[in-house]
């Protein structure tokens, strides 16, 4: 079996003029294609056609009303894009339309959200979570104008527009012969010669309208190792933007890695659980009970602003709701509060993602220094809502949550590691050494019950166990995972009080973290590496070109290139 990592490389800036045309052109183009097939019909088709999404079109008819010359691989490869989008549409319709007899007859509240969820969960059709939220939040801005929640998808979904030139190859003829991308690499030299097709201005008349142009990149150590590790695909074009504001572009490769054989046997597992003040909390435990490492705690080191640009974007939400409440959404005053909005929503956007993948790397780093066979975690099914703790608590502990598992299923199926969740209730409020039940209080100075509280306590007295509540529920898990039935029993238990080591997944952290109460030593010439993210195991790989933007000099510039390619290793603690 085999998986895609996807390798940027960015392209020289003298010929940002020339990408900016291929940029905008291709910007404007595909929103005019996607006006064209825009329509329930469309819809229904393109997600029946079994083809590449280019094949559905009709390349005459498409670009009939266009008076340009377009190669016919360019054109191609706008229908691919096109196709996806419109493909993806498909699965948020039917998203809408599973909901739709869940709403209720007033606005969409927290709770309502939950039941939808837990409704989803027992439906064959359930779908990610990111469409469910997605739309509620678009269903909740149309009931606030109408007063009703819309009959049709095509109420309130407006057609998409792109806002950047992505620009997909996979629709032409391969990297040697391709008629609009063409790229081979050289072993020899470890160069990547690399020639676009560019058009010289935004409204080419002629095939004499498009220029070959030729560049050859030096590319840097992690490009070479993925090369060896697998096989380069058809790239996509990619314009990016700056911390400073600056426009360069890129070309981003897909390489097909093949995946590591699995163990038979899970001997030992990395349990983690999630939790509300922590991203997570890992322990590595064998199948004999035996605890066989220091606990983690993985936290996320954005929290605080987060918490402060949801808040923002609360404010900024009731405030667009007025002015549309009072027909005031077409004035220059709307466009400035939707702006503001989107602003604040894409930084929230953003750090979400980077909490993902640090938080998802961090993981697999410590599965794979500690060479475990598995990593288990409970089912998101068993997932509460956090009393008083507000919205992004809610959504920090559902839907991130459930990111992060995906991240990690899709590493550790490249490492070689099983992936495994448990079906379990309670598994912060049962005692891992007697198996009691037991409460949470506010801390080990605290006695008093609070739900929602950080520090179990165990109401055996002949027990008396104490310690962090997430902490127990990652041992919980291990314990159900090896339990012969579905159900926590007391005769798989953990005795370790030790100390937990805190592992902060943020941009802040070094490219040699601590692991315990000493650094991570390698054996051999193989390497465990976590990049893309800011947690590392190995030291950031920094593309040529690249620099750290910080002003902080005690902090090592995270690596920007958005794959991660994890092997086992002979790591060892030292």
């Amino acid at each position: 079996m085999s998986s895609y990592l996807s390798l940027p490389l960015r392209l020289p800036d003298e010929e940002r003029e020339r990408y900016s045309r291929l940029t905008t052109l291709t910007t404007r183009t595909a929103n005019t294609l996607l006006g064209q097939y825009w329509t329930p019909d469309h819809l229904i088709e393109i997600n029946e056609s079994s083809y590449q999404a280019w094949k559905y079109f009709d390349e005459q008819e498409a670009f009939d009303e266009l008076d340009i010359y377009l190669p016919s691989r360019y054109k191609r490869c706008l229908l691919q894009k096109v196709g996806e989008t419109l493909r993806s549409h498909v699965d948020k319709r039917e998203a809408f339309q599973t909901i739709k007899p869940l709403l209720p007859d007033h606005k969409i509240r927290r709770i309502h959200s939950r039941r939808i969820k837990e409704k989803l969960w027992g439906s064959d059709e359930y779908l990610s979570s990111g469409y469910i939220e997605l739309l509620i939040g678009q269903l909740n801005a149309y009931y606030d104008v109408h007063g009703e929640y819309p009959d049709t998808y095509f109420d309130f979904q407006d057609c998409p527009e792109y806002s950047s030139g992505v620009l997909p190859y996979s629709a032409d003829d391969g990297p040697t012969s391709g008629q609009v991308v063409k790229y081979q690499y050289n072993e020899s030299t470890q160069q990547l010669t690399v020639e676009l097709k560019t058009p010289d201005t935004l409204e080419p008349d002629t095939y004499g309208d498009w220029t070959w142009t030729e560049y050859t990149l030096d590319g840097y150590e992690a490009f070479h190792e993925l090369v060896d590790y697998g096989d380069l695909s058809a790239p996509e074009f990619h314009p990016n933007t700056s911390k400073r504001g600056d426009d360069y572009y890129e070309l981003s490769f897909p390489v097909e890695v093949e995946h590591a054989d699995t163990p038979d046997n899970v001997d030992t597992v990395l349990a983690i659980d999630g939790g509300l003040r922590k991203d997570a909390t890992a322990v590595v435990v064998d199948n004999d009970g035996e605890q066989l490492a220091t606990p983690y705690f993985i936290q996320n080191t954005e929290r605080k602003r987060m918490r402060n640009l949801n808040r923002e974007r609360s404010q900024l939400t009731a405030k667009l709701a007025y002015l549309r409440r009072q027909g005031r959404n077409h004035t220059d005053y709307f466009k400035h509060v939707q702006s503001e909005y989107e602003r604040v929503n894409n930084k929230i956007r953003h750090k979400r993602e980077q909490l993902v993948h640090d938080v998802a790397n961090q993981v697999l780093a410590l599965a794979l220094v500690y060479d475990v066979d598995g990593i288990v975690h409970e089912d998101l099914r068993s997932l509460s809502p956090p009393r008083g703790e507000g919205q992004l608590s809610w959504e920090l502990s559902s839907w991130a949550r459930r990111e992060i598992i995906e991240k990690i299923e899709y590493r550790a199926d490249l490492a070689g590691i099983h992936v495994e969740r448990v079906y379990s209730g309670n598994t912060s409020r049962t005692c891992p050494r007697c198996g009691s039940t037991g409460h949470t209080t506010k801390s080990p100075d605290h006695y008093c019950e609070v739900w929602h509280g950080s520090h179990f306590r165990c109401d055996n007295s002949r027990c008396g166990f104490q310690a962090d509540r997430d902490y127990v529920g990652a041992v919980n898990v291990a314990r159900v995972f090896y339990a012969e039935s579905s159900k926590l029993d007391s005769g798989f238990t953990s005795s370790y009080t030790g100390d937990c080591e805190i592992e902060l997944a943020g941009r802040s952290v070094g490219s040699r973290p601590v692991f315990g109460t000493s650094l991570i030593t390698y054996v051999g010439q193989s390497r465990v590496t976590a990049g893309g993210g800011s947690a590392f195991i190995a030291p950031a790989v920094t593309p040529i070109g690249t620099k750290n933007d910080s002003s902080k000099s005690s902090v090592s510039s995270p690596a920007t290139h958005s794959y991660s390619r994890f092997v086992r290793d002979a790591a060892v603690c030292c």
